[in-house]
């Protein structure tokens, strides 16, 4: 009769040892191309009629103790510079910025209307909270949103 329990008994090991892998992020082996898995993932779209897109990823930083995040966007205004943050809630509930402003340096968009920006701030994205992406119009023009992109776990 023991049998069966011991074999249930490791089922439920080897499926909590697997979960326990798959949560950690400094745990989960690299995509195929060896590329970090990213924590969190973004689709930015353009607002109030814009045609700029985008995307954002944001995983642990190395040591574990920040994030570190990478928007890039295509579709936007030759020359331009977009100041850009990571929030706490959605596009649509809108939060503070997580991480301190300064730690995000603006987008400079180039010739061909594309742009690429990095940070990394000093704080770990929460499994409890939810984040979004802001792409705003200028450093004069904060309150005029881009693109936007909720954050989404993978």
């Amino acid at each position: 009769m023991r049998t069966p329990y011991a074999a249930l008994t490791l089922t439920l090991v080897t499926v909590a040892i697997s979960s326990l892998v798959e949560a950690s992020p400094a745990m989960r082996p690299p995509l195929a191309d060896g590329a970090p898995r990213a924590d969190y993932v973004a689709t930015l779209a353009g607002r109030d009629g814009r045609k700029v897109t985008g995307a954002a990823t944001a995983r642990s930083s190395a040591d574990g103790k920040g994030t570190d995040i990478t928007v890039t966007l295509d579709g936007d205004t030759p020359g331009a510079t977009r100041p850009w943050h990571v929030h706490s809630g959605s596009c649509r509930q809108s939060g503070g910025v997580v991480g301190g402003g300064r730690a995000y340096t603006a987008i400079a968009i180039d010739a061909k209307g594309q742009g690429k920006g990095t940070a990394t701030i000093p704080a770990l994205l929460a499994d409890t909270a939810t984040y979004y992406v802001n792409i705003h119009d200028a450093a004069a023009a904060m309150g005029v949103i881009v693109a936007c992109g909720d954050l989404t776990r993978k």
